[in-house]
């Protein structure tokens, strides 16, 4: 749990409820938790309701009873469950789950990173199956408040608190040794640039998510995190450049992994033929024909100025293994702003026009005139004898 140093701080932590989107940070609710949001502002892409860019119905079928639709993306709003510009209805049949085990819909946030897959019925998208996945959870090993930077598990993850003040100070409380879940899309060099940053009770259990590297028969890497292979680690095939969960336990200090999943980079199942899928251009994105975490992108060409470890959403087909037919490709920027709660600790809503609906205030009450003392009038001397006027 987050320690502030003063009553203050810890009524700064109640007050404040906001979502990076796209560079959220909440660490801790209400009491005896903390939480901050950060709730997105429009640029010319995702952010506010989280419908824009919106995807137009050409870019995903309707159900031709052939396959589905994989989403892999930011949840930046509600109503139904806005990921991509998607609106994703979803129904008893649902099976939601965060990092590989059955959870309540209700622990959905805006800022989490999901991998879900889809149906069309009719005009709309109803999901199978939608499973919340933190890049990193475990002990925070450094943090740079100035900079708003931490390592987790070995994993550099950056923050954008958009100079927002109240954001700065509640971050500052976070210190080393603290349990974070890390929500976020990694960058080419392997940094996760965080759309939330969540208080995590220490249950034992620490995970980390990303691409595999240095694959060999002791040991893989992920991030900055060496893992060693164990005859007890249950271990799925692992490729060198593929998608790789792993999860285990902190002893004396060193990460013991206990199952290890590997994954194709196209992380969804055969049944699936269309995706939208967010993700950082790498380094190298130029023209047509561009490769991201081991994706082939065929068919579209980046927008016009796009930059290095700029954020797209690529919707397109399924073509071969590991390959996307791409129809289009919208990149995606964000501003960040505060709200305060409204209450709940659900995050506040934005309107569509971008701009915050304003707290409701109550007017300031006149202050109120002091009572006058009862003050006892003292008894008037009469002559003795003479009447009680």
């Amino acid at each position: 749990m987050i320690q502030s140093s003063d009553k203050r701080s810890r009524t700064m932590w109640r007050a404040v409820c906001a979502a990076l989107a796209l560079g959220v940070l909440s660490a801790c609710a209400t009491a005896p938790q903390q939480t901050a949001h950060l709730d997105p502002k429009t640029g010319d892409g995702i952010g506010g309701t989280g419908i824009a860019p919106k995807i137009v119905s050409g870019d995903i079928r309707k159900d031709d009873g052939i396959g589905g639709t994989g989403i892999l993306g930011t949840i930046t709003g509600f109503g139904s469950i806005i990921v991509n510009g998607l609106e994703l209805e979803y129904d008893r049949d649902t099976t939601v789950e965060t990092d590989g085990r059955p959870t309540a819909l209700e622990e959905l946030k805006i800022g989490q990173v999901v991998l879900g897959t889809a149906r069309m019925k009719g005009d709309t998208l109803y999901l199978d199956k939608l499973e919340m996945q933190h890049a990193v959870t475990g002990p925070i090993e450094s943090i740079d408040h100035d900079k708003g930077t931490l390592t987790v598990l070995g994993q550099a993850i950056r923050t954008n608190m958009a100079g927002d003040k109240t954001a700065i100070e509640s971050f500052k409380t976070l210190t080393t040794g603290d349990m974070v879940s890390v929500s976020g899309l990694r960058q080419a060099d392997g940094t996760i640039i965080a759309t939330r940053l969540d208080q995590h009770p220490d249950d034992g259990r620490v995970i980390v998510r990303g691409i595999a590297r240095n694959v060999t028969t002791g040991s893989i890497t992920v991030g900055g995190l060496t893992v060693p292979l164990s005859k007890e680690t249950t271990i799925t095939p692992v490729k060198d450049g593929g998608r790789v969960f792993v999860s285990g336990r902190m002893i004396n200090g060193q990460f013991v992994a206990d199952v290890i999943v590997g994954s194709a980079p196209l992380p969804f199942g055969s049944g699936v033929k269309d995706v939208s899928i967010e993700a950082y251009t790498p380094k190298s994105a130029a023209g047509v024909g561009l490769t991201i975490e081991g994706i082939t992108i065929d068919g579209a060409t980046l927008p016009t100025g796009t930059m290095a470890n700029d954020r797209m959403i690529i919707t397109g087909q399924i073509n071969g293994a590991d390959r996307i037919t791409a129809t289009t490709i919208d990149k995606v920027r964000t501003f960040v702003t505060i709200l305060k709660a409204r209450g709940s600790l659900r995050p506040a809503s934005i309107r569509p026009d971008n701009n915050p609906r304003p707290e409701r205030l109550a007017p300031p009450r006149p202050e109120r005139t002091p009572e006058r003392p009862n003050r006892e009038r003292p008894e008037r001397e009469r002559p003795e004898g003479a009447p009680m006027v």
